[in-house]
C-alpha cells in the first residue's frame, strides 16, 4: 500500500500545468512524495487533460475526474491535501472547503482576491490545524537566492533604495485577468504579488507604508492591439506609481505601467550604501567594479553548504514550481512549515492590496491598516459582491 501524500488537483486551466511540470520533474528525480488521484475543473476536458498527463508519469491508476469540488471530496475521503489553481474570486470558496474537510491546502498566489478573503482562508486553515502554502515561486530561483545571500552578506552596504520600473505597452486580452471581480485587479496584482514578494524576501524586511497612484488610461483589450481590433471593455488598471517605505529606512519605487506606448523602461537595481544590484548588470561596488550575474551566482553556490545546497535544490531540481511542492510535502510530513506559508502569501499581498487603497483614498496607507482589513474602499465592492465578510 502506498505512503504517498493523496493529492486533489482543483483548477486545471492555464497555471496547473507548470504544477504538473513540477510534479513530473519531482518523479523523474526519485522524489515520488505526492499520489495524484483526483483532478476537478469546471470543464471537464481540462480536468481529463490533468489526469491523464498524472497517469502518465504516475502510472498505477488514473486520477478521477470531477466537475464539482464537493462530490470529489466526498468520494475521496482519504484525500491528504489539494492543489488549487483557480480563478482568485474562487480561492477563498475553495480553500476553506477543502481546509474544513482536513485537507492541507497549496494555492496559488494571491492568497485571495482580497484581505478578507484571505483572513477567511488563514482562519480555516489554523482552525483545522492544516499547512497552508502561497504558491509563490519567483524566489526560489537560483538568481534569486543569490541576491538575498549577497544583500545578507553586505556586499552592497546598507540597503538603501530598491528601483522597480517596468513601463511599456501591453494591451492584448488576458481572460478573466482582465476583470475586478475574477481577478481583484489587473497586473499590479497578477504578477504585482511576486514582485512585492522578491522585495521583501531580496531585503529580508517588511513594508510600512504605501503611497500609490492608479490609473485606466485604455478603457480595452484586443484580439490585435496594435491596430486595435477585436476589443472589449475591462475594468483593470493599465498604470500603477508607488513608493513603499519598507523597515530599516529602505524606500521603494515601484512602478508598472501597460498602457505606455513607444520607448519602454524596464529597471530593476537595489542601491545599498558600498553599491547595487542590477537584474541585467549584476553586482556594482562602490569602486566601480561589476560582477555579473553569473558570477555572483557561482560564488553564492560556492558558499552555501551541501545541507543548503539540497534545501535550496533538492536533488538537483532547479524547476522552482517542483520545489514549492517538495516543500509542501515536507511540510505535510514532518509538520512544519513551507517556505511560504499562509502569513508570508498574505503580507506580499498586503503591499499590493496597499496600492490599491492608496489609489483609492488619495493617500498614503500602511500595512497595518491593510492587514487588519480596516482599510476596504477599492476591495468593498469585491466583497460585497462575492459576499465576503
Amino acid at each position: 500500500m502506498s505512503d504517498r501524500i493523496k493529492m486533489g488537483l482543483i483548477g486545471c486551466g492555464g497555471m496547473s500545468g507548470a504544477h504538473m511540470r513540477g510534479y513530473q520533474e519531482l518523479w523523474s528525480k526519485g522524489i515520488k512524495d505526492f499520489d495524484i488521484v483526483a483532478a476537478c475543473d469546471i470543464d471537464a476536458s481540462r480536468a481529463e487533460e490533468r489526469a491523464v498527463q498524472a497517469h502518465e508519469f504516475q502510472a498505477g491508476t488514473k486520477p478521477a475526474v470531477y466537475t464539482e469540488v464537493e462530490e470529489m471530496i466526498v468520494n475521496h475521503s482519504d484525500l491528504d491535501c489539494v492543489d488549487i489553481c483557480a480563478l482568485h474570486s474562487a480561492h477563498h470558496t475553495l480553500a476553506v472547503t477543502a481546509l474544513e474537510a482536513g485537507m492541507h491546502v497549496i494555492i496559488e498566489k494571491p492568497l485571495g482576491i482580497t484581505m478578507r478573503a484571505c483572513k477567511l482562508i488563514l482562519d480555516a486553515a489554523e482552525k483545522a490545524g492544516r499547512i497552508l502554502s502561497v504558491a509563490e515561486n519567483y524566489r526560489l530561483d537560483q538568481m534569486q537566492r543569490a541576491r538575498r545571500w549577497a544583500v545578507r552578506h553586505g556586499r552592497i552596504g546598507e540597503p538603501r533604495m530598491f528601483f522597480w520600473v517596468e513601463v511599456g505597452e501591453s494591451l492584448g486580452k488576458w481572460g478573466w485577468r482582465n476583470f475586478k471581480m475574477d481577478a481583484g485587479g489587473g497586473w499590479a496584482l497578477d504578477g504585482g504579488v511576486h514582485f512585492t514578494d522578491l522585495m521583501r524576501f531580496i531585503l529580508e524586511a517588511e513594508a510600512v507604508e504605501v503611497y500609490a497612484i492608479n490609473k485606466a488610461y485604455e478603457p480595452y483589450r484586443y484580439d490585435d492591439p496594435a491596430a486595435r481590433r477585436g476589443g472589449y471593455d475591462v475594468d483593470v488598471e493599465d498604470a500603477m506609481i508607488s513608493t513603499i517605505k519598507f523597515e530599516r529606512g529602505i524606500t521603494a519605487q515601484w512602478t508598472w505601467v501597460g498602457s505606455g506606448p513607444g520607448n519602454g523602461i524596464s529597471r530593476r537595481t537595489l542601491y545599498g550604501s558600498e553599491g547595487s544590484l542590477d537584474a541585467e548588470v549584476g553586482l556594482t561596488t562602490r569602486g566601480g567594479e561589476t560582477i555579473s550575474n553569473d558570477a555572483l551566482l557561482q560564488e553564492f553556490l560556492a558558499h552555501i553548504s551541501d545541507d543548503e545546497r539540497e534545501y535550496y535544490f533538492p536533488n538537483g531540481i532547479q524547476d522552482t514550481v517542483a520545489i514549492e511542492l517538495k516543500y509542501f510535502a515536507d511540510a505535510i510530513t514532518t509538520g512544519g512549515k513551507p517556505e511560504v506559508d499562509g502569513i508570508e502569501g498574505m503580507k506580499s499581498e498586503a503591499v499590493c492590496m496597499a496600492v490599491y487603497e492608496s489609489g483609492w483614498f488619495g493617500r498614503p496607507v500602511t500595512l497595518a491598516e491593510i492587514e487588519s482589513c480596516e482599510l476596504e474602499g477599492y476591495q468593498a465592492e469585491i466583497n460585497e459582491k462575492l459576499g465576503i465578510e
